[in-house]
């Protein structure tokens, strides 16, 4: 019995990210890409892991979906949160100062992060693998007493309504909730980018797009791993858009 690609999604959306190169060139500007720089760039050591630096005061709260009506409806930020985001907004203030890619690309690669996983909804990557299980051990139950020529299409019938039950439990709980946690908390970090102003236009137009592509992407009629592919395009969108002046 194979897989469902519903499953095998959760496997593409949790896989490390392509390779991210953090260098230097000769006029002392650092410069985040995807693609390997030239032979005579300083090559920077990774981001740290926390977005945040240690110490900090103030502690950066994502924005949970139940915090808005829809996850659709302007964000209300409590205290805590706001001085918590205004606490970020300067230490990217102070990396773009420094040209100090290294802490903005940390920024959003861990707010991207928890946005996905935080809060508990590691968890709810079990809810595919359990549908259909469970299912599947339903139609080995009833077709126990059945003839063996029935055994099998019993089974199999069984098999992929888990595999339909665990795609929708895959998206209603799982995709839909990352989907607005992303929206919500990238908004965020575009009013809070550091810069004193917010994003262009047309940056704003194509983080906008991502968006609606991930939301869109996290409807139940869409294959599995459209998904992870759309968050994909928008880390790398974010990274490019934070890293541009």
């Amino acid at each position: 019995m194979t897989l469902a690609p519903g499953l095998l999604a959760l496997a593409l959306l949790s896989q490390p990210q392509p390779h991210t190169y953090y260098w230097r060139d000769a006029a002392g500007q650092t410069h985040f890409t995807n693609t390997p720089p030239p032979a005579d760039a300083e090559i920077l050591e990774p981001p740290p892991p926390l977005a945040v630096e240690p110490g900090r005061a103030g502690r950066l709260e994502v924005v949970r979906q139940s915090e808005s009506q829809g996850g659709h409806q302007k964000v209300v930020l409590n205290p805590a949160q706001q001085q918590a985001w205004s606490n970020l907004d300067r230490t990217l203030a102070r990396a773009r100062a420094e040209y100090d890619g290294r802490t903005v690309a940390a920024v959003t690669d861990s707010l991207i992060q928890t946005c996905l996983w935080g809060n508990g909804l590691w968890i709810l990557t079990l809810a595919p693998f359990l549908a259909v299980a469970l299912m599947g051990l339903l139609g080995w139950w009833l077709a126990y007493g059945l003839g063996a020529g029935l055994r099998l299409p019993v089974i199999g019938c069984f098999v992929l309504m888990g595999l339909g039950l665990g795609q929708l439990l895959l998206t209603i709980y799982l995709y839909h909730p990352q989907a607005i946690r992303l929206r919500q908390n990238l908004e965020l970090l575009e009013a809070h980018n550091g810069s004193g102003h917010a994003l262009r236009r047309d940056q704003q137009a194509l983080l906008q797009k991502r968006y609606l592509a991930v939301e869109q992407a996290a409807e139940f009629s869409q294959v599995p791993w459209r998904f992870p592919a759309e968050v994909r395009s928008l880390r790398q969108e974010m990274n490019r858009v934070m890293f541009e002046p």
